[in-house]
This record gives C-alpha cells, structure tokens and sequence, in this order.
C-alpha cells in the first residue's frame, strides 16, 4: 500500500485540467496535481453490505484557453480507490461424500461471521474538459470544468480483515456426528486471507467529472490552484459477471475463496471519486512570447522619428475623442427632442381623448320642453354639460355644433316640424348665445314627430319625445 502510494505521487495521471485555474494573462498552462477523498467502488453484494472508502488521485494536465473565458484540458491521472464488504450468512449442501470415504455422507454448513472483505483498485485514467474561469482580481481567480474521463483499471486486490468463515460437516448416519476446523478431512476455518489479485477487474470505463476552486498567482508564471473535484462512473468495471460462489469446494475437499468481484456475489461497480485537490501550474501566453521575440528584433528606432509619431498618434487620439464626443453630443441632443416630441404627443392624444369623451356625453343629453312651449327648463346635470360646452366653443372658434329639435305626435305634423320643433332648437341655441357663444358656430334643425325615441301613446312617453339633441358637425 505505502509503495502504491507513492508510486501515485509520481505516475502519469490526469487531473481535469480546471486545476489550472489561471490569470487571463495566460492562455496555456501545463502542472501536477494531487488530492483524495471518498475515491470508492459502488455496488451491491447479494449476501453482504458493501462500505465506501477513501482514495488518493495525482495527475499531470495541460489546459489551453481560447479567450479569457473558456477553454479545453486534457491529462492523464492515477486514481487509488478502496471499498469493503462485510458477510454474516450460512449455506448448506446436502448429501456430499468425502473422497476417502464415500460411503458415510455428511451434509456441509459455509458459515460467515462479520467476515470483512477490503478491495482496492488502481485507475489510470485520460480526462478532457470543458474548463470555465472567471478573474477576481490581479491574483485570484475562479476555475470550473466539466468533462469526461475514459478509465483504465491497471491493478486490483482483496484481502480479509476481520471476522471469520468456517466450513462444518454433520454426517446424519453417526448420529449427527459433527465435525469443524479438520483440514484432513475438508473442514476449515478461517480468520483471513492474504492480498489476492482480483481475476475480474480489468474492462475500460468512462466517468462523468466536474472540478471547482480558485487559482491563486505566485508570480507572473507560477500559480497554486485549491478545489474540489468530483466523478462519476457510469459504465461497469466489472469484466464480466460470475457464477462461481464465493466459497467454492471441488471434489477433493479442496476450499477456493473468491472475493465480491470474483464471484456471483456482485455483477457489477461503479467508480465513485470526489474530494478535495491541490495543483502547482506553470503558465504563459503564445501571444506574449512572440511579441517579446518581435522586440528583441527590433532595429533602434530614431528619437526623433518617434517624438513625431507620438505627437501624431496623440493628435489623432484627441480628434478621435473630439469626434466621439461631438456625437455623443448629437445623440443625446435627439434623444431630448424625442422626448418631447413623444410628451407633446401624449398629451395631444390624452386631449383628444378628453375631448372626444365630452363630445359623447354632450350628444348623449336630451333637453325636453312643455307641450307647446319652447322654454328651457335644464336640469342641474344636463345643464353643467351645456354651461361646458359654452365654455368650450368660446375657446376654440373651430368647434361647431348642431341643434335637433324634436316634438311628439300632438297637434299638426307639418306645424310640429315647422314651428314647435324649430322654436325648441332656437331657443337652446339662444340661451348658448347668452353665455358668449357665436351665433355662428351653431346650426338649428327640426325633425318635427319624425324620431320619437318613445312611443306617444302616454302622456310620460310624449313628454320624452319632446326634447332638443346636440350633434358635433
């Protein structure tokens, strides 16, 4: 274990590349990285409760930005990942023979008692991602990454660590004679097993992964990146499934242990990886490294030569600001003159809109008269709407109006339409007349019985169809 250790330390593994959380100065960086956490194997046993277990990861990475905000990594990363099964169950095969006696049968009890069983596994994995950063400021700055990660199970073992499983016999023509722990006669009992290499380990995997921290500068180069990282893996690491049990005892009383993974116990894990993660990077930037060789082959340039183009390079700078600040100028100076042609406008719409909602109450009034008489007699409400619209005409010479003057069905039709519906509309618009209006911006018409708005068959009904109505012209 130590030796893996730091075996891992050095090996080529791949940390997603966000551990190069990096300066937007630099667009390539290239590190180590190493960290650990719950790095574990997932599956289901059918006998036994299967227990996580930490793990370590080291890698080298090499990221490369394509602007200041994203980028693509890649790398190649060791990953040592544990677990544990623990089993307290019993089986019985009846009617077994041992080989030096096979006429006295027996029936055979594999027992196990809190039997715990460690496995470990060695990953060489080749990661790319998707990396995000975002700069803080001049020195921090914040790294994310997903990606996928194709794996590669390079090494794996299993070993007891406590507990104990034994093999009984009870021989039923002896009188349930029993015997347990007799290696000659096949009875055992074990209280662990040395590491053993796992025969069904070995099949190429892919995992989801995301990575997240900060990268701190060290200098205009070097920088330390701290983060969590995370990983999923969603193909099985398992070869291919077994059928042969976990305790396993051939024709000559011989017992074979094969651990989870090697036997029909469990058909199937998943790499499981998060935890925390350090990272040590160097970073720089294509475009700086050409621009310093393009210095260093520059001729000397003439003092003078320079004065010249450093006056014209500023002259040009402050026509340049003068341009743009004419123009702000302009701009602005329309957006004021939008805003008040839109507010004048609004207004005019909203004065329309008043104006159009009193023309529809002043036509929607009546003004109604005796039987025979023409003398106004306005109510409190209908009168308010009058006294407006003298106000309204005297204001604006433009406005003209209508007068309808109506009659019931008594008396003489032709004298109802020439006289009596006549005097009513006159009469309305003489009263108009004394509040100021012109004469001239007033029409009078009559309609006689012509347009009752009401049957004449009662006295309330004719007293209706007496009335004198205003129409905006």
């Amino acid at each position: 274990m130590k030796a893996n250790r730091i075996i891992s330390l050095f090996a080529a593994a791949a940390l997603t590349v966000s551990v190069s959380a990096q300066q937007s100065v630099h667009d390539n960086y290239i590190g180590v990285n190493f960290g650990g956490g719950l790095n574990t194997m997932l599956y289901k046993t059918a006998n036994g409760q299967q227990s996580v277990g930490g793990g370590i990861e080291t890698g080298l990475f090499y990221g490369r930005f394509f602007n200041q905000t994203v980028g693509l990594g890649v790398g190649l990363q060791y990953t040592w990942a544990n677990a544990e099964s623990t089993y307290t169950w019993s089986e019985v095969s009846n009617g077994l023979t041992h080989p030096s006696n096979p006429n006295i049968p027996y029936n055979l009890t594999t027992g196990f008692n809190n039997w715990r069983e460690h496995q470990n596994m060695g990953l060489l994995s080749i990661p790319v991602e998707v990396l995000f950063r975002k700069a803080l400021n001049d020195r921090w700055a914040f790294i994310g990454g997903v990606g996928l990660s194709i794996d590669f199970p390079i090494h794996g073992t299993y070993s007891a660590k406590g507990g104990d499983y034994s093999t009984t016999g009870i021989f039923p023509d002896l009188g349930n004679y029993v015997i347990s722990n007799m290696p000659e006669h096949g009875f055992f009992t074990y209280s662990d097993i040395p590491d053993k290499k796992m025969a069904n380990r070995a099949t190429v995997g892919a995992s989801a992964l995301c990575d997240l921290g900060f990268r701190v500068a060290l200098n205009d180069n070097w920088g330390m990146y701290m983060g969590i990282y995370a990983g999923y893996g969603f193909t099985n690491l398992l070869k291919e499934a077994k059928t042969e049990a976990m305790v396993v005892i051939n024709d000559q009383q011989q017992i074979s242990y094969h651990g989870t993974f090697d036997s029909n116990e469990t058909a199937k894990a998943n790499l499981l990886r998060c935890g925390v993660k350090v990272a040590f990077d160097f970073g720089w930037s294509k475009k700086a490294v050409e621009e310093e060789k393009a210095e260093e082959q520059l001729p000397t340039v003439d003092p003078e030569a320079e004065r010249l183009a450093r006056e014209a390079a500023e002259r040009e700078a402050a026509e340049k600001a003068a341009r743009e600040a004419a123009e702000k100028a302009e701009r602005e100076r329309l957006a004021r003159e939008k805003a008040i042609a839109d507010s004048i406008a609004a207004a005019e719409a909203a004065e329309k809109a008043r104006v159009e909602e009193f023309k529809q109450r002043v036509e929607a009034i009546s003004i109604h008269f005796n039987v025979e008489g023409a003398e106004l007699n306005i109510p409190e409400a209908e009168k308010a709407v009058v006294d407006e619209l003298c106000e309204k005409m005297k204001a604006d010479s433009s406005m003209k109006i209508k007068i309808t003057g109506h009659t019931d069905s008594y008396g003489d039709p032709e004298q109802n339409l020439r006289y009596f519906g006549m005097k009513r509309a006159e009469a309305l618009r003489d009263y108009m007349v004394r509040q100021g209006v012109p004469a001239a911006q007033i029409v009078c018409e009559s309609k006689g019985q012509t347009e009752p708005i009401a049957p004449n068959d009662t006295r309330a009904n004719r007293a209706l169809n007496r009335r004198a109505n205003f129409q905006f012209l």
